[in-house]
């Protein structure tokens, strides 16, 4: 990887995506970044499943993350504005002008986070440079809503978030660093999302840090036989009344009583 300058977010637009999003801008003064808009009713963006359980569910994610992110991000929403280059729609960052408007950035690294899924054409026009978000722990959950899996599979070790380097499969790059969510016994999938918005934060900018002092560094890959992947069209109602069971019959509680460590990266 070249010497990093300049640096190009990605990011979805929810209030935990801003929130990542200010402090990384601030902690990196030549960036700038692009919204990709999540839809009107977020719920669409998951799931094509309308049923009540699913509406319960996204009211609640809106409201724990304006109790953890609202004020901050009020605060800064002027130099957010600022910083913004522009916002596109939903599964738009693929488009060409998209991608030759990037290439005229000419960034040296650029951080994803809660995107679309990149085509290779993007991949291959920004070869080397891309690092990812990831809300999980690579390689043993991948794809969408992981965080929520591991509630639902009843293996709450293996939540966290990932900073990974980004090629053509779905979180499969190297990872640069990793970290498991730290749980206490009231947690739930919505304050673990809230708080694992605060640990990619803090994850990205160390993993930045590193970059710039490592320029060589191309990651590393953990071997393991437990590897799902998981995608939008598998989320639905019966997946969160099965969440809602186990959490109140304890499976939180339970898992602080006797934490697991797993293998991850820490460089």
């Amino acid at each position: 990887m070249k010497k990093i300058k300049k640096i190009l977010i990605i990011s979805g637009n929810l209030l935990k995506h801003k929130f990542t999003a200010i402090k990384l801008l601030k902690k990196f003064n030549n960036s700038n970044i692009i919204f990709e808009n999540y839809p009107k009713y977020i719920n669409e963006n998951y799931t094509k499943d309308k049923t009540s359980p699913i509406i319960k569910h996204f009211k609640k994610l809106k409201l724990f993350e304006k109790i953890y992110f609202n004020k901050f991000c009020n605060k800064n929403r002027i130099y957010l504005k600022k910083k913004t280059i522009y916002e596109i729609n939903k599964g738009k960052i693929n488009n060409k002008k998209i991608i030759n408007d990037i290439k005229k950035l000419n960034p040296d690294l650029i951080v994803l986070n809660a995107t679309s899924l990149l085509s290779k054409t993007f991949i291959k026009s920004f070869k080397g440079t891309i690092i990812n978000i990831h809300a999980g722990l690579m390689p043993y959950y991948r794809g969408a809503g992981c965080n929520v899996w591991t509630f639902y599979n009843k293996e709450l070790e293996y939540t966290g978030v990932t900073i990974h380097f980004v090629n053509e499969k779905i979180d499969d790059g190297n990872i640069i660093l990793q970290s498991q969510s730290n749980f206490v016994k009231n947690d739930n999938t919505h304050t673990i999302g809230c708080k694992n918005a605060k640990l990619s934060a803090k994850l990205c900018v160390d993993s930045i840090k590193f970059l710039q002092n490592n320029p060589k560094f191309k990651g590393k890959k953990i071997s393991t036989k437990k590897n799902n992947i998981f995608f939008k069209k598998d989320f639905n109602k019966k997946i969160i009344e099965r969440i809602n069971y186990l959490i109140q019959n304890g499976l939180v509680k339970k898992y602080c009583l006797n934490k697991k460590k797993i293998k991850i990266i820490k460089y």
